[in-house]
């Protein structure tokens, strides 16, 4: 009998509780943690894929004019071993390379050996990103400041400093460096659009 009791007291305990659980009203509180609103928090939309174009827009391929009116084709690649470092191509002068000064497009053009084996004098290149045009001036120094300010200015004859020793006073040999100035724009690529077939 005792055994009898101590199931029918669970029975009626289970029952009461479940009776409880039934009828107690349910809460209303927000959650601190999972107030999630997804107006607030919308996915932006993807970037678009970097390209080598993009973080050095300077290669590419430029239609370029001297100060006479002569047109060159002029291609600029990105050096395989030294990305701050490119080639041009197209110049009566040969091919040449130009190192990074300033980035997106500042270049200094060191002095080389250009095509066959001539001497090539410093200079610089600047592609100007907005307008979307390369100036090229070879036998120009390279400005650290300001490296357009060569742009601006009219062509200069540079000359050797005069030697001077005690004995004698003597004129060296004056050796003008003659500058090539270049401009022009890049030609822009653009990539046919294929339409579905129906």
């Amino acid at each position: 009998m005792k055994k009898a009791a101590i199931i029918a007291g669970s029975l009626l305990f289970l029952f009461t509780a479940t009776v409880n659980a039934q009828t107690e009203p349910a809460k209303t509180t927000t959650d601190q943690w999972n107030n999630h609103n997804p107006e607030k928090y919308k996915l932006q939309a993807m970037p678009e894929v970097i390209t080598l174009e993009k973080k050095f827009p300077v290669i590419g391929k430029y239609n370029l004019t001297d100060k006479s009116g002569a047109a060159s084709e002029v291609t600029i690649t990105l050096d395989e071993t030294n990305k701050g470092m490119v080639w041009v191509e197209g110049l009566p002068q040969g091919k040449f390379r130009a190192l990074l000064r300033k980035a997106p497009g500042t270049y200094k053009i060191p002095v080389q050996k250009g095509a066959d084996d001539k001497d090539l004098a410093e200079g610089v290149l600047i592609f100007d990103k907005d307008n979307n045009t390369l100036n090229v001036c070879i036998g120009c120094t390279y400005n650290i400041e300001d490296p357009a300010s060569v742009f601006a200015t009219a062509e200069t004859i540079t000359e050797e400093p005069v030697k001077t020793t005690k004995k004698t006073t003597a004129k060296a040999k004056v050796t003008p460096v003659k500058t090539w100035k270049y401009s022009g724009s890049k030609v822009v690529e653009t990539t046919a659009s294929v339409a579905p077939m129906q």
